[in-house]
């Protein structure tokens, strides 16, 4: 007996759902866990922020104090959440928003506008978390690396927000039937 497929269709159709919420949940939860990282980190650090917090940028002098305050275990703590959660949480994070666009926006050319906002981000934060790396890692820190690393922070800041933009402009776009 064949199968029918539009039964087919709309198990393929509720189970890339279910990943797509999966995949929220993955994503708000490896979040939550990298923030609770950086926290611990910042507590350790007697309340100073770790670079990849200040939206906004840093500058050598904020660099330097932090470095100065990193023991060799704080640092390695910093390079697991950085290599660990962060990279977890980008890759989570852009690979849902793709999903996301793919299936409400398929055979629309402003597809590939929702599917690259969120892979720019991904490869922007982990570019920050390599360059904060180098940064930390140095025995001399220079005004380039550190505006490297904080021109990263800047650009993760904002690409996350048009990340999340996409998000919400996918789902204000009726799905193709």
């Amino acid at each position: 007996m064949a199968s029918n497929p539009v039964t087919e269709s709309t198990k393929h159709a509720t189970a890339r759902g279910w990943v797509i919420i999966v995949g929220f949940i993955l994503s708000v939860v490896l979040a939550a866990i990298n923030w609770l990282q950086l926290g611990s980190l910042e507590r350790a650090l007697g309340g100073v922020a770790v670079p990849e917090t200040q939206l906004f940028g840093y500058d050598v002098g904020y660099v330097e104090v932090v470095r100065t305050l990193m023991t060799d275990e704080l640092l390695e703590r910093y390079g697991a959440a950085h290599y660990l959660w962060d990279v977890l949480f980008s890759l989570a994070f852009a690979l849902t928003l793709i999903l996301l666009a793919r299936r409400i926006a398929r055979g629309r050319k402003i597809l590939w506008l929702l599917m690259v906002v969120p892979v720019l981000y991904a490869a922007v934060n982990i570019g920050e978390n390599f360059a904060l790396e180098a940064l930390m890692g140095s025995d001399t820190i220079t005004s380039q690396a550190v505006m490297l690393a904080s021109t990263f922070t800047v650009l993760k800041t904002v690409l996350f927000v048009l990340s999340l933009a996409t998000a919400l402009l996918t789902l204000g776009t009726r799905p193709r039937r």
